[in-house]
């Protein structure tokens, strides 16, 4: 996650807009550390019965699959981050020889060595974000920075010691995932790069944090499973009435020149800050990526003043709706949802799934 985008939710409601993470929505970002697990077969279960006729969750649509799965996963995530944190103090406690009983284990925050952030430190995190935080001072929002400074040292601490003792194989976690539902997705509707009989897809906004850190884990994918590996990408606005709305339909404008036009359209967009998801539809901004990815701009720019971008864009909502997704980035493999909680997870969990 951004430096700008930690600002905007220590502050509140600057910007983050409809970047709800790696889970794809806003009630799993608590699970945000957690260690994907291995994933179950889909239970098919059956749900209510109508004039003699059972109604299974096979027997469901995608959308309603999709939100019971996502609420087996939510209920998964919390339970697993609780058990997670106990595994942690188990394991430190027994390193430490501060083991005793299970129900007297010492608490995390004697466990793990930290070190709390400095004014200093809290005062270079304001002077880097200082223009996102609409004329605050330093004065009247320290406490909170160091706050938020010091439960992301917390955070990052429990992960490099959760790291070193999952890598070593003295801890793991054995819980399985729920199974994710299988779904139709029209992937020749979408851009799509590479060759293989596995199919990644990513559903992502331009204008999402989340996405953007993901994408350099995108490619090195790519890269080590060329031939083996086809990628399509969705590009779904979270807010298509806004500037997320007018860089998505510079992406499809883009796709109207060529293949490869839409390619270097994408990574430009990414890789080029021109607003946030709380900005207005502005084509203007989107005209600079287009510029930067070199494409013939007269064209892109007739193509933007007719109406085919924006049924594309409702299109495209009309598909990601339909398969219940709700936020971005969210990835499919093989039409079957793919959880990561961090860019890293991606190549892993992919190639695992790809080799079991």
């Amino acid at each position: 996650m951004s430096s700008g985008l930690l600002v905007s939710v220590l502050i509140g409601g600057l910007g983050i807009g409809g970047a709800v993470g790696y889970m794809a929505g806003a009630t799993t970002k608590k699970a945000a550390t957690a260690t994907s697990g291995t994933s179950t077969p889909a239970q098919n279960t059956a749900w209510f019965s109508y004039d003699g006729q059972t109604f299974d969750t096979a027997s469901l649509p995608s959308q309603v699959q999709t939100a019971i799965y996502q609420a087996d996963m939510e209920a998964h995530n919390q339970k697993n981050g609780m058990v997670r944190e106990f595994a942690m103090r188990v394991a430190l406690s027994k390193e430490q020889g501060k083991f005793t009983t299970m129900d007297k284990l010492p608490a995390l925050d004697t466990l793990l060595t930290f070190t709390p952030p400095t004014d200093a430190q809290a005062k270079e995190f304001f002077e880097q974000n200082k223009d996102k935080v609409q004329g605050m001072t330093f004065e009247q929002i320290a406490p909170r920075i160091k706050e938020f400074m010091a439960q992301q040292g917390k955070m990052q601490t429990f992960q490099k010691e959760w790291d070193r003792l999952t890598k070593s194989g003295k801890l793991k976690m054995l819980a399985q995932e729920p199974g994710s539902p299988t779904v139709n997705i029209p992937v020749e509707m979408f851009p799509s790069r590479g060759a293989g009989k596995d199919v990644l897809v990513e559903i992502s906004d331009y204008l999402c944090p989340h996405c953007a850190e993901v994408q350099p884990e995108i490619k090195k994918l790519e890269e080590k499973l060329k031939g083996k590996l086809k990628f399509v990408q969705i590009n779904f606005s979270l807010r298509p009435t806004q500037l997320s709305g007018a860089l998505t339909e510079g992406a499809f404008c883009a796709s109207k020149q060529s293949t490869e036009g839409f390619w270097k359209y994408h990574d430009v967009a990414f890789a080029k800050t021109v607003g946030t998801m709380n900005d207005a539809y502005d084509v203007t901004k989107a005209k600079t990526i287009a510029e930067g990815a070199g494409l013939n701009v007269a064209d892109w720019e007739a193509c933007m003043k007719t109406q085919e971008p924006k049924d594309f864009v409702k299109k495209t909502a009309d598909v990601v709706n339909g398969l219940g997704v709700t936020g971005t980035p969210t990835f499919f493999l093989n039409n079957q949802r793919v959880n990561i909680h961090s860019p890293a997870e991606l190549s892993q969990l992919v190639e695992s799934k790809l080799a079991g």
